[in-house]
């Protein structure tokens, strides 16, 4: 019909993460804050931070589908695999945990059932606390005591600059919208009408139009069907 098509892409989706390390184990588990870095092909970055949920999968949730609608193009263009970042106690520095963990070797705590301090004030989810000490082959029953300063620094670096590889997008079709679409600039924004072809109006998704998770892609496609129901009301009245 005349119009520019921007390639379409999902967009707010999940992302799959292969099972090293028992991370499936992990499935259920919800972090209130998570900051959340991609690295895509090309080495471009994307970052978001908020509500994360780990998935038999993977990983979902508020965060990682912002994150995806940022990078819907750039995963794409790359096949859906990425390298994960994961900040998992941002509102702690990482010297300030380091340090934490560190004077938690005077205690003859059992290292996988006592959390740092800070841990226990955010409510860190006990589970991840020993799949952190797992990655660094600790024995279940070690305790702290135990432990080379050089292992608990691993543990609070992973904690907070955990690397996971991204491989691939959720199930098909659990993808929530399409990035890409009818060019905007062919488009009069305030009418919905094409600006290529008498009378043909665009809504929705079919345009180059696409937001972050929290309404915003509902909102558009009720919008741009007001103003297009509206100009042609106009024209036929």
């Amino acid at each position: 019909m005349g119009h520019t098509i921007v390639d379409p892409k999902p967009s707010l989706f999940t992302f799959k993460i292969p099972d090293n390390g028992n991370w499936k184990a992990l499935a259920g588990i919800s972090l209130q804050d998570c900051c959340c870095v991609l690295t895509a092909g090309g080495g471009a970055k994307f970052e978001q931070r908020g509500p994360m949920l780990i998935t038999h999968w993977g990983v979902s949730g508020p965060a990682i589908l912002k994150l995806s609608a940022w990078a819907a193009r750039a995963l794409g263009s790359n096949s859906y695999t990425a390298e994960l970042n994961l900040d998992l106690c941002p509102q702690v520095p990482v010297e300030e945990l380091t340090s934490e963990i560190l004077r938690m070797k005077k205690l003859k705590n059992k290292a996988f059932s006592s959390l740092p301090l800070s841990m226990k004030e955010t409510s860190f989810p006990r589970r991840l606390w020993g799949y952190l000490l797992s990655r660094q082959k600790i024995p279940e029953d070690a305790r702290f005591s135990e432990l080379k300063d050089k292992t608990l620094r691993k543990v609070a670096l992973d904690c907070k600059r955990l690397a996971l590889p991204v491989q691939g997008k959720g199930p098909f079709k659990e993808e929530f919208v399409t990035s890409g679409g009818v060019d905007l600039r062919e488009v009069d924004l305030k009418t919905m009408r094409s600006k290529k072809i008498n009378g043909l109006y665009f809504g929705g998704e079919v345009l180059n139009i696409d937001g972050e998770t929290g309404g915003f892609n509902f909102q558009s496609a009720w919008t741009s069907g007001f103003l297009a129901g509206k100009d042609l009301a106009k024209r036929v009245s």
